[in-house]
């Protein structure tokens, strides 16, 4: 293996833990007085050939229709690149600037394959091969990923067509979006036969005699909003879910490839990406980190010409959409939800394949705009970083030029290496105010758990009950809505934010469920992992319908990590709830576990009028081969009042021992317990405790 490829897979490899890097050319550079947007775009005359002869006086560009002063402009063709000037191409030891001059060079191109049926797969998979016989090089790289749930890589970065064919082989996709076709597909047929009274007759078991004439005012229109709205709910559910699973993914795609300088392509091989209805600035905000990274889309649908369903079923859940079908009995018009792969491509420079059985020629196009291509910079005359979505059009002042760019960006600040979500500004705002909000109760709290290398890893928990949020309800689709929002910034001793944590969460659910959720919690926990220091956690919490917020500090002390022992314990949180362990539950998370994951209630009161029960969940860390006896104390101011030994659970992967230990509060006095836990392992002894009010 070259140089060169040590670096682009070391880079690659990279999954957003660098901090205090320098950030690349491809990024929207934050300086004291003025930010400097680069970006990339194809010209091509209207026989779609490339056009290589621009110069900078031969275009404009426009940022919200006020013209821009380009600051640098550059035709790339793949060869004979010039040498980079200024602090990254200074010798250094390791030859980091030839190293940042061989990575801005090549191309790095991402297939992802996401939630396609059996024949999509079959056709995505051969286009991917057609595309890699042709078109690679040994200057471009190629991972290949898959979207089901969350992305999983398939195949590291690289030039191996062996290694990247037999990727591509075992590439494969979800049900998500294939449900949502046919859910869409079902309320079509709902709506179709929503006045006619014969249809609805045909549809009825037993034969025409036995079933008789339909009346009209029967409870036929009542079986049919029924269903229809039956339908709905479980769409809401499902595209809610898959679209905020699909951002996520290919957000996480975004931050990582933003590392790497120069221009990036995604192929992304979709029958159609569906946008969360209560969250469209999500898939803005995404576009637009997609432009900050200079990453390109290309997005392919390979169902081709037998797309038989169009329907962007992010439509059929939209409040008004489904307001106005209940009130006028009208039907839904579903409309093509693939129209968001069109946008994602387009607006991030990129292109849509569709509406074809043979993708060559577009794939083939796809390469030959990664290959050449111009780069310009420029610094916006406005400076101020509102959170507004700023549009950028190219002109040119030749005739008949069609040139392909990005359609703009969120003016929004770099905090702690990346840019502020367009949902974390207010929050932002509450922490600054001199005041800080305290409108609704609010919990915050940081929990310890293995100590690795130089880190200590932990679980930062947002609660807020939910009856403190404003609940909003729909009569005609008889829904009710809530949407809360977290954020924490992690400063060090020096008040510099280290760490950025955050989270936006719309909810909805039929009323029939509104008691339920008002008498629990909206809890959060969010992964963070900290070197050895003393640290301030401010956190806040917006209930979003409500306009109202609240903040919280928490102090932070992280120890070295201690040598080696044959034992360590984890903090003890009490439990509000266990939920059931999913097929494809987070390893990774310490709170969850073969039996379910352990949800932590940060209040330190139990009342025994909601009888009592409860647990303590902590996490056993013993060195291989160890087995360590345990033991669990109940104590009140001192002495004992209950203590038992546990039986632990069969160790996890990573050899840990999870534990959720039951306690009858119920039957103890009103009062303030400890509950302490007792280690032991090879003359080795951790001890861990937690104080409980019971009332």
């Amino acid at each position: 293996m070259s140089y060169r490829d040590v670096a682009i897979l070391a880079i690659l490899a990279a999954v957003g833990h660098a901090q205090g890097q320098p950030a690349s050319d491809s990024h929207i550079l934050l300086r004291s007085t003025a930010q400097e947007v680069l970006f990339d775009f194809i010209a091509r005359d209207k026989h779609q050939k490339l056009i290589t002869d621009l110069h900078a006086e031969d275009i404009e560009i426009l940022e919200d229709g006020v013209p821009q002063k380009l600051k640098s402009f550059r035709y790339r063709n793949g060869r004979n690149e010039p040498a980079l000037t200024g602090p990254a191409a200074s010798p250094s030891p390791g030859q980091r600037g030839q190293r940042y001059a061989a990575l801005s060079q090549i191309n790095v191109v991402s297939l992802v394959f996401e939630a396609l049926g059996p024949e999509s797969r079959r056709q995505a998979a051969q286009a991917a091969k057609d595309f890699l016989a042709s078109e690679a090089g040994p200057d471009t790289y190629v991972g290949v990923f898959t979207l089901n749930h969350r992305l999983a890589l398939l195949q590291q970065y690289t030039n191996d067509l062996s290694l990247l064919n037999k990727a591509v082989e075992r590439a494969a996709g979800g049900a998500y979006q294939q449900f949502a076709k046919e859910m869409g597909n079902v309320i079509m047929r709902l709506n179709s036969i929503a006045g006619d009274p014969a249809q609805f007759q045909a549809i009825q078991p037993g034969s025409a005699e036995e079933r008789g004439p339909v009346a009209p005012d029967t409870g036929y229109a009542q079986f049919l909003q029924h269903e229809r709205e039956m339908a709905q709910l479980a769409l809401s559910i499902v595209v809610n879910q898959a679209g905020n699973q699909s951002i996520d993914a290919l957000e996480q795609l975004i931050r990582v490839q933003a590392q790497i300088p120069g221009r990036k392509t995604i192929i992304y091989f979709s029958e159609g990406l569906i946008v969360p209805p209560e969250q469209p600035e999500r898939y803005r905000a995404m576009i637009s980190a997609a432009n900050r990274a200079n990453i390109s889309f290309y997005t392919v649908d390979p169902s081709g010409l037998d797309t038989t369903s169009r329907v962007r079923v992010s439509a059929l859940t939209t409040r008004a959409m489904r307001a106005a079908d209940a009130q006028s009995g009208a039907a839904v018009k579903p409309t093509n939800y693939q129209e968001n792969l069109r946008e994602l491509a387009e607006d991030t420079g990129g292109f849509w394949i569709t509406d074809t059985n043979d993708t060559r020629v577009g794939l083939r196009r796809v390469m030959e705009e990664v290959r050449a291509h111009y780069e310009a910079s420029y610094a916006p005359t406005s400076s101020n970083y509102d959170g507004r979505f700023r549009t950028i059009e190219i002109r040119s002042h030749r005739p008949g030029l069609r040139l392909q760019g990005r359609k703009g960006y969120f003016a929004l600040p770099v905090l702690d290496g990346e840019a502020v979500a367009p949902f974390e500004l207010p929050l932002l705002a509450a922490l600054d105010k001199e005041s800080p909000p305290r409108a609704f109760d609010f919990h915050a709290g940081v929990l310890a758990f293995r100590a690795t290398g130089d880190e200590t890893e932990y679980r930062v928990v947002f609660s807020v009950p939910s009856r403190a949020l404003r609940f909003t309800e729909d009569s005609q689709t008889k829904l009710f809505h809530i949407h809360v929002s977290f954020l924490a910034l992690v400063k060090d001793d020096r008040n510099q934010v280290v760490r950025k944590l955050s989270r936006d969460l719309p909810f909805q659910a039929p009323t029939t469920r509104r008691a339920e959720f008002e008498s629990g919690e909206v809890t959060v926990t969010l992964p963070l992992r900290l070197p050895p220091g003393r640290y301030h956690l401010e956190a806040v919490a917006s209930d979003r319908d409500g306009d109202a917020a609240s903040t919280r500090k928490v102090a932070l002390t992280v120890s070295s990590p201690k040598a080696l022992t044959r034992l360590a314990l984890s903090d003890l949180v009490l439990v509000r709830s266990v939920q059931p362990a999913s097929e494809d539950r987070d390893l990774t998370d310490p709170l969850e576990f073969a039996g379910g994951k352990a949800t932590p209630e940060m209040s330190s009161t139990i009342a025994k009028s909601n009888g009592g029960g409860g647990a303590v969940y902590f996490v056993l860390y013993p060195q291989a081969g160890a087995t360590p006896a345990v033991r669990i104390d109940v104590l009140q101011n001192g002495a004992p009042v209950t203590s038992a030994r546990l039986n632990l659970p069969v160790p996890e992967a990573d050899g840990s021992l999870r534990v959720v230990a039951p306690i009858a509060f119920s039957g103890l006095d009103p009062g303030v317990y400890e509950v302490v836990v007792t280690g032991e392992a090879g003359g080795a002894v951790v001890r861990g405790s937690i104080s409980v009010q019971v009332e």
